[in-house]
């Protein structure tokens, strides 16, 4: 066939033949390589499993806290140390601080000290409640039937105390019945020798009797419910008095140190955090007096002023030896300052 004749698609063919040529090569050297593949699936399996062994069996292996390496010798590499986490409320304030700043935070920490330990009580007391009722194996409905009887018991309203008198009953029968047994009342006349007697000589009759008997009853329980009010009332007034009382001694004291001792800051800051634990289990009559006994041990350092004066000028300190006038030596911490201060109290 000449040039002239060849059609479109012959030259397209001619053009393409180099491009498409290689695909039934492709073809036929797939078609052996795929299948020794297949065949070969059973050693690449067996070959594979001891890998996958070896893997699962390399990463459970640590160290007994966790450890990954292990050291030329075998033994396992220590895990690097955690960093100490920052403690905002008891690590030392940095002394470069401006005084108002410096003051602030100190009076942020005693704030928050305070809240906290506030917090803690009243968490303490909480479950203290709820575990002492936990343990009596009371439910919640059962609770609240409790806290509503309280209720009418106390509200003072006839009505009302009759409705807690109907749940007593309703409690007593439904206990009598539980148990088989038949339930007794109490004879109002037990603590009253003298109707009992008059009853018996046929001067009043038994009914009669009963009705004294049970009035008597009454203004009696009345006037013990009356007393323990006004005891408890008076125990609650004589204990505000007493804080009240602390906390004027402590503010009247703090003020006449604070005229008169210049270090009175530094003590302070030193001195509330310290003794708020040991205020917390004292009565607030103590409180002024054991401030006093902290307060003579505590020693923060020299004045500057004081420590230039003491100091003669033109002459070289000794290494090793205090300077002359029998300084204390400064703490090197705040709470080897509290210590001091409190190992001294009582003394």
């Amino acid at each position: 066939m000449s040039e002239d004749e060849k059609t479109v698609m012959d030259e397209m063919n001619d053009a393409l033949g180099d491009t498409i040529a290689p695909e039934p090569e492709i073809e036929e050297t797939e078609e052996p390589e795929g299948e020794p593949e297949g065949e070969s699936e059973p050693e690449g399996e067996s070959e594979g499993e001891p890998e996958a062994e070896e893997a699962e069996e390399g990463e459970p292996e640590e160290g007994p806290n966790g450890e990954r390496e292990r050291n030329p010798d075998g033994t396992w590499k220590a895990k690097a140390a955690e960093p100490p986490k920052k403690d905002h409320i008891n690590d030392p304030i940095p002394e470069n601080l401006k005084k108002d700043t410096s003051e602030r935070i100190r009076s942020l920490i005693d704030t928050a000290k305070t809240v906290t330990a506030e917090r803690d009580k009243f968490k303490t007391d909480f479950e203290y409640l709820v575990n002492g009722v936990q343990a009596t194996g009371t439910s919640p409905q059962q609770y609240g039937e409790t806290l509503s009887w309280l209720a009418l018991f106390n509200s003072n309203d006839p009505k009302q105390q009759e409705k807690a008198l109907e749940l007593v009953e309703n409690v007593a029968e439904r206990l009598a019945t539980l148990l088989g047994k038949e339930r007794t009342v109490g004879d109002p006349l037990a603590q009253h020798t003298d109707l009992k007697d008059a009853v018996a000589k046929g001067q009043i009759t038994a009914q009669y009797a009963k009705e004294i008997a049970r009035t008597r009853n009454n203004q009696t329980f009345r006037s013990e419910l009356q007393t323990s009010a006004s005891a408890e009332a008076q125990a609650k007034e004589a204990a505000a008095n007493e804080l009240a009382t602390a906390r004027k001694d402590l503010t009247d004291l703090g003020n006449t140190l604070e005229a008169s001792d210049p270090q009175y800051g530094a003590k302070r800051a030193v001195l509330v955090p310290a003794l708020q634990p040991v205020f917390a289990v004292l009565p607030p009559s103590q409180w002024k007096q054991k401030f006093i006994e902290a307060y003579r041990n505590i020693k923060v350092g020299a004045a500057p002023a004081a420590a230039k004066a003491v100091i003669p000028k033109n002459q070289p300190l000794r290494a090793g030896k205090q300077p002359a006038g029998g300084q204390t030596k400064q703490p090197s911490s705040m709470l080897e300052a509290i210590s001091g201060a409190l190992g001294n109290m009582g003394k």
